[in-house]
């Protein structure tokens, strides 16, 4: 009878876990935007990493997964909430200077990229782990259209028009495995968590390793229940319906290669850059290990979520200083 006890109250608090996740969101759109112009400093600039948009479909898949992909990609557990996604996402560099038509080869180029993701993020939320893996496949050059769509923002913004987008990188090949994981360090109380984290990244797009620390500080979900519900909960999964919480990640990375700075494994580097003009000599990449860091906040109510991200990004190129870049999202649970 001792011993029945405990057993019976461990499958009663499993059964009311389990039920739980069964009541949150399966599925969440999240509408993703990267400019170096948003700066709470307002010191907004237009150079280096310019800008990403990224759109996202995340959704929990239970049992035996079909799509032979999904069967290799690393689970946490058995009993691991597992959030997959499929991604687009388009990104661009360019100069400090973009109203020149020929660009200073000693900057950042006119290189741009467009690639599909897809991913699992896998949550194990007994033993506070997780496990991400993302699959990258796209194109850089004229075909990932980041010139068609940046003129067209600054003529909308009477922004000044780029004008050097010719002399971007050539097109190439983007193929990339990404794997990370994070594990709790620390939780004094369940308003505080503190996650270590590193990810590792090969391919013909990016090669390099980056490790973060994670502090969480405020009203939110626990953030190995699943991805899902960091940004959204349902009325009748039990969890918390507002959130509103802080976070900082600190980060340092090494990249030993970006194939749109570097360029591309097969085209290389567009002609333009490959030489000096007017005495300046082409850009060189940093390979050193940077610190980096990210700090913002998150508020969601219900099915809604937002992000704001400030970032501070370590030079990619030698010689330039760090870059301040921000993130807004928007996501939608259903």
């Amino acid at each position: 009878m001792k011993k029945t006890i405990p057993i019976l109250l461990l499958t009663f608090f499993t059964c009311m876990q389990a039920i739980a996740q069964n009541n949150d969101y399966k599925r969440l759109f999240r509408f993703y935007y990267d400019n170096d112009f948003i700066n709470i400093l307002g010191e907004g600039t237009d150079r280096a990493y310019t800008g990403g948009t990224r759109l996202d479909y995340f959704f929990v898949k239970e049992g035996r997964q079909h799509f032979f992909l999904d069967r290799w990609l690393p689970k946490a557990n058995a009993n691991a909430v597992n959030t997959y996604n499929w991604s687009l996402m388009q990104v661009a560099y360019t100069p400090n200077i973009i109203a020149t038509t020929e660009p200073a080869v000693n900057d950042y180029p006119y290189s741009s990229g467009l690639y599909a993701i897809h991913g699992l993020h896998s949550s194990n939320a007994i033993k506070k782990y997780n496990l991400q893996t993302e699959i990258i496949a796209g194109i850089s050059g004229p075909y990932s259209y980041a010139d068609e769509v940046q003129t067209a923002i600054h003529k909308v913004i009477q922004y000044q028009e780029p004008m050097g987008w010719k002399y971007q990188m050539p097109t190439d090949l983007l193929l990339n495995l990404n794997f990370g994981a994070e594990k709790m360090l620390y939780q004094p109380t369940k308003w505080i968590e503190m996650i270590g984290g590193a990810k590792a990244m090969v391919g013909t797009m990016q090669d390099g390793v980056y490790v973060n620390a994670l502090i969480r500080i405020g009203k939110m979900n626990a953030y190995f229940d699943g991805l899902i519900t960091q940004y959204a909960t349902s009325k009748k999964s039990g969890r918390k319906r507002f959130q509103a919480y802080a976070f900082l990640k600190p980060a340092i990375e090494w990249t030993a290669y970006n194939a749109l700075l570097d360029g591309g494994i097969f085209n290389g580097r567009s002609d333009y850059y490959r030489t000096a003009h007017e005495g300046e000599e082409p850009y060189t990449v940093n390979k050193k290990i940077n610190p980096a860091f990210d700090g913002g906040f998150v508020l969601a109510s219900g099915k809604i979520g937002f992000s704001f991200t400030q970032k501070i990004l370590a030079p990619q190129l030698n010689g330039y200083d760090a870059q301040v870049t921000g993130n807004v999202s928007l996501h939608i649970g259903f």
